[in-house]
């Protein structure tokens, strides 16, 4: 058993060693985009204490991941930015391997951490500088001290795991404020395993005190603004149940089926019941909203908790095509093989989200030639902070505006009442305020210098910039 261990815990760092050179070797995988930009962008204000107008509309503290961002941004880029979250990835992993081991033995702990890395959405979420990886880096661990809350060998320890555990989940509810959701769900279970009395006491005091001070005192904390951007972000992404329903399975789906393989596993098949019930929070809230937005990032804190009951699913395949042979090759095969499919899954969901965001690159290129300090720059998108990111340094007084700020509905027909130099059109980010609004404005005084086609993983799109005539 000592030397099976051993084994294992090699391969979790051949595991690691893979995640992480395959998230390195291709962090430019597509320019910075929105959501990158503007944490790495607060967190760098942060930083050098300079005033903050975006932190009260930030959906996650701003103390936490804008901070790790700007600092690996400072260290090394936009790649340093990235590479931040492949750290959190990769002990994500190993969170999910202590808590599987914990849960079952060894090498369950080892496959369900195989299931974390070879997941389309872990190894996306590495090299993309956005708050999900830290957020479930955060949320997994809070599950593994309640897990340790249970194992511990004395009352004491127990009671500091439990304890502990609180304070993480008060961390990852407040990294990211979509993860409270997960709260009702985490005290089920502490009351389950430990009695209402010293949950209430360890668990649900700490977190409800620790979250009230954080609402009444820390700087920046959910007020009005960040409500009224979820309800506007809500009412121009709902999408219909069933195809709703499609978009989030379509990331998990394999998991899921792995997971109730698990079920059935001969020794732990309970456990995995209530992993797949503690997956469930965040596919609810998107159904129950029916709103798209994230989506396919937020499936990510699912994985967290499917990949327990996903490797014993894995382990229970494996003894059914072996035909429960007592020989560690023939399980060890077909392990392999259900693991090589998972990859392949995994690895084609990684393409794809590689290229959902639009690559800026072009238009980046465009105002790194021709763009000049002073400039002042229309967008009927959102993502002048893209350019503010690239061109910070370059051209620290060009402005960026949008659109709608400069135009004018006059008596004598729409107009811009201030001149800018450059107009930028495109289809993703600016797809509720579409240029054809304004075209007649744009056609008396601009031309158009520039039409780029931007290809995603779903479609095309186009960014088009126009000039003063």
């Amino acid at each position: 058993m000592k030397r099976n261990g051993t084994t294992y815990r090699y391969l979790l760092l051949v595991l690691l060693m893979y995640g992480f050179l395959i998230t390195v070797l291709n962090l430019n995988y597509n320019s910075i985009y929105m959501d990158e930009a503007i944490p790495i962008l607060i967190g760098q204000q942060l930083l050098a204490g300079e005033p903050c107008p975006g932190c009260p509309y930030m959906t996650g503290s701003v103390f936490i991941q804008p901070i790790f961002m700007a600092f690996g941004d400072s260290m090394g880029g936009l790649n340093g930015a990235r590479i931040m979250n492949a750290f959190f990835g990769l002990a994500l992993a190993i969170v999910a391997f202590l808590t599987a081991r914990l849960l079952f033995d060894e090498k369950i702990g080892f496959i369900a951490a195989t299931i974390i890395i070879f997941s389309g959405q872990t190894l996306y979420l590495m090299k993309l500088a956005t708050y999900d990886m830290i957020a479930a880096f955060f949320l997994g661990t809070a599950f593994l001290m309640l897990v340790v809350s249970t194992r511990a060998g004395s009352q004491l320890w127990r009671d500091l795991a439990l304890l502990e555990g609180a304070v993480i989940l008060f961390i990852a509810s407040v990294t990211k404020y979509l993860l409270p959701v997960y709260i009702p769900f985490f005290l089920a279970y502490a009351v389950f395993k430990h009695g209402v009395r010293r949950t209430l006491i360890l668990y649900i005091a700490p977190v409800a005190v620790l979250l009230l001070l954080y609402y009444l005192f820390a700087p920046f904390a959910p007020r009005a603004e960040i409500v009224g951007q979820v309800q506007s972000a809500r009412s121009m992404t709902q999408l219909p149940l069933s195809t709703l329903l499609d978009w989030s399975l379509r990331w998990v789906s394999l998991a899921y089926l792995l997971a109730i393989f698990g079920i059935f596993h001969e020794k732990w098949g309970i456990p995995a019941i209530l992993s797949i019930i503690l997956s469930t929070p965040i596919i609810i809230v998107h159904l129950m909203t029916r709103s798209e937005q994230s989506v396919n990032k937020n499936m990510i804190y699912a994985l967290v908790f499917l990949a327990p009951a996903a490797a014993l699913g894995v382990d229970h395949i494996a003894n059914l095509f072996s035909m429960r042979n007592a020989s560690r090759t023939a399980r060890t095969f077909f392990t392999v093989a259900v693991l090589v499919v998972f990859w392949a899954y995994g690895f084609n969901n990684l393409r794809w989200l590689e290229r959902q965001y639009p690559d800026s690159s072009q238009v980046i290129d465009f105002f790194d030639e021709n763009g000049f300090d002073g400039m002042r720059v229309a967008l009927n998108g959102w993502d002048g902070v893209v350019l503010i990111y690239t061109f910070g340094d370059k051209y620290p007084h060009a402005r960026y505006m949008h659109i709608t700020d400069i135009a004018d509905s006059g008596n004598s027909g729409p107009a811009f009442k201030e001149e800018v130099d450059f107009i930028i059109c495109e289809e993703f980010y600016g797809d509720q305020f579409p240029c054809e609004e304004y075209e007649a404005c744009i056609k008396n005084e601009y031309t158009l210098i520039e039409d780029f086609t931007i290809t995603h993983s779903w479609g095309v799109t186009s960014a088009r910039i126009f000039g003063r005539i």
